[in-house]
């Protein structure tokens, strides 16, 4: 029997082992915090405290943007125990900084990134990456600077109400009180510890997303002149006597035990069911898929394609739903992750009224877009008598056939955007990364590609195109010395909407990372939505948005090495050595096709415009 959840899928044994009654935490082994040195300034000393946290719970990288309140946070970075186990990385916007901190956690779950601002209008962006966390059920950590409680509403400069800032789209949200300004007394310096292990707990358990921690701070904020530290030493001078937090015991640092894997649900299997594999379905769904000959219609970024998928899924899909007694017509569909692309799925098959819908999700958080869910279990496992069983693989083989007879012909021939994607599709070794942007470039791959190799990801939480090439930046610095390469695969508008994720100071660590842009002068994904039927003018102007920019020149000037490659190029270009740092392939079409012909060829038939989900 298979024991399926979507998310860290157990075998059979392991899922046995974790259902069992387990030891609590031995109070011998409990890790503490030591109470920092005084430095003359109690906001320095309670930021050495939350990093000392944050890196005993597996923070390992800190993503931060320049400002006056959050610099108690720069100079406790200089903390010997800090420096030794977390690295920091400055970005001088903040948008860019939350969604590189976004990229990080997306790279290593375990050890999510960690964006810190100052106070004000700074705050307000990383709300794009907080909102994507939170619907792709990302952890990330999200640590604000503010002005103590005594300066709010008196129009103290660069004061306004952060508390509560992300509403509902954080699984922790808490207003840290400011420590005493000279020195920070035991009861802060645990409040604060005690509060970041509940904020690590909440962002990492078992429904997992973005934190908010908005840290008071009251001046001064820095180190008095004796406590100044240099880079790299210990911030440990010598404690006044009679010193009332420097005589205190160790913080405790309060670790929570993950809960035990879910209970695996028995369902059977109908012997015309399939296995649907949104964003983050994970390799469980393929080998469900493949245990028990389950079609298998997954996204690019599943991590589920190959095995048992159906290379053509959406055009045979549509097909198969448009006819009550077609031959590949599903009676139920089993769904892991969250599916958004194609609307033979989303619509077709998940909303209709004779497909039984059961969704595996371990959180509250399911995706049931159609609202026809009839079960959601956390884990599943699927049983089948030998009847069905026979009829199930039959059916599995009727899907493989009919993919193969349709092959290229039923997606059409792919135009030159299509053909660059599947290039950097094919160049993916076991070891690389792949971050996919949010619009026409996923769409292309879910119609056209075959089994994926290494790992594939997207921000499909909310499915914006901003903050992609920080994302894939971030990703490539928490995978720094392993080995692999990360490459992003984006449209022109994605890359201009993030030209910042590039700029990079140069005391930074440079992500070592290739960006590949699409460039066809404009948001081709409209042409494939109802919106093609608008006055060409309208279109042109207000939802293709021609821009008419030098984007290698851009990404040149921000600091990137960036060239212009012909489709036909970008294979070989891909098989070259990158060099350290990032590369920057801009993709056009070969010079000698007119632009109108560039942009007719870009638009999809009919039938695929119908499969689009905008």
């Amino acid at each position: 029997m298979t024991e399926t959840a979507p998310r860290e899928p157990a075998s059979s044994d392991q899922a046995a082992t974790e259902q069992a009654p387990r030891e609590p935490a031995s109070r011998d082994g409990a890790a503490t915090i030591e109470i920092p040195a005084p430095q003359g300034s109690g906001a320095v000393e309670e930021a050495v405290a939350i990093w000392r946290a944050l890196a005993s719970l597996g923070v390992r990288d800190a993503v931060i943007a320049p400002g006056s309140r959050s610099a108690p946070f720069v100079y406790a970075l200089q903390d010997e125990r800090v420096a030794a186990s977390m690295r920091a990385h400055v970005r001088i916007d903040e948008r860019a900084a939350a969604f590189t901190a976004l990229g990080i956690s997306r790279a290593d779950p375990a050890h999510p990134g960690v964006v810190v601002t100052t106070s004000g209008t700074a705050t307000a962006h990383l709300h794009a990456a907080v909102l994507e966390a939170h619907h792709a059920g990302i952890p990330l950590l999200v640590l604000t600077a503010d002005r103590p409680i005594e300066l709010r509403d008196t129009g103290a400069n660069q004061a306004t109400r952060q508390a509560g800032l992300y509403g509902d789209a954080v699984r922790y949200a808490v207003d840290l009180p400011a420590p005493s300004s000279g020195r920070a007394s035991a009861v802060e310096l645990r409040t604060a510890v005690t509060t970041i292990a509940r904020a690590m707990a909440a962002a990492t358990g078992e429904d997992p997303g973005p934190v908010h921690i908005n840290v008071c701070l009251r001046d001064p904020l820095v180190p008095r002149p004796e406590h100044m530290p240099r880079p790299k030493h210990t911030l440990r001078p010598e404690p006044a006597a009679g010193d009332e937090a420097a005589d205190a015991s160790p913080i405790v640092l309060t670790r929570r035990v993950p809960a035990a894997a879910p209970a695996p649900v028995a369902v059977p299997v109908s012997g015309r069911t399939v296995l649907v594999a949104g964003d983050g379905a994970g390799p469980v769904a393929r080998e469900l898929a493949e245990r028990h000959g389950l079609p298998l219609l997954a996204e690019p970024s599943s991590g589920a394609r190959g095995g048992a998928m159906v290379t053509g899924y959406p055009a045979l899909l549509r097909a198969a739903m448009a006819a009550a007694d077609h031959p590949l017509r599903p009676d139920r569909a089993i769904v892991l992750g969250h599916p958004t692309l194609s609307r033979p799925v989303v619509t077709g098959l998940l909303g209709a009224d004779d497909v039984d819908v059961i969704v595996v999700d371990p959180t509250p958080r399911y995706a049931d877009a159609a609202r026809r869910a009839r079960l959601v279990l956390p884990a599943i496992a699927p049983t089948a008598t030998p009847e069905t069983d026979a009829a199930q693989r039959a059916f599995l083989a009727a899907w493989r056939e009919a993919d193969a007879a349709a092959g290229p012909q039923t997606r059409g021939d792919p135009a030159w955007q299509a053909r660059a994607a599947l290039a950097v599709w094919d160049a993916q070794t076991d070891d690389d990364v792949l971050v996919l942007g949010s619009s026409s470039v996923v769409r292309d791959l879910e119609q056209h590609a075959g089994p994926a190799r290494g790992t594939v990801l997207a921000n499909r939480g909310l499915a914006g195109i901003d903050g992609l090439v920080s994302t894939a930046g971030g990703v490539a610095l928490a995978r720094a010395h392993r080995p692999g390469r990360v490459r992003a695969l984006i449209g022109d508008l994605t890359a201009l909407h993030d030209l910042t994720g590039l700029l990079i100071g140069p005391e930074e660590a440079r992500p070592d990372l290739d960006v590949v842009v699409l460039d066809d002068d404009g948001g081709r994904i409209f042409s494939g939505l109802e919106h093609a039927g608008a006055p060409a003018a309208v279109l042109r102007r207000f939802f293709t948005t021609p821009h008419g920019a030098d984007i290698a020149a851009a990404a040149a000037a921000l600091g990137a090495h960036a060239e212009t490659v012909a489709p036909a190029d970008l294979p070989a270009r891909l098989g070259s050595d990158p060099g350290a740092g990032i590369r920057v392939l801009v993709v056009h079409a070969q010079a000698s096709a007119p632009a109108d012909a560039q942009q007719i060829d870009s638009k999809p038939t009919p039938d695929a415009r119908e499969d689009l989900l905008s």
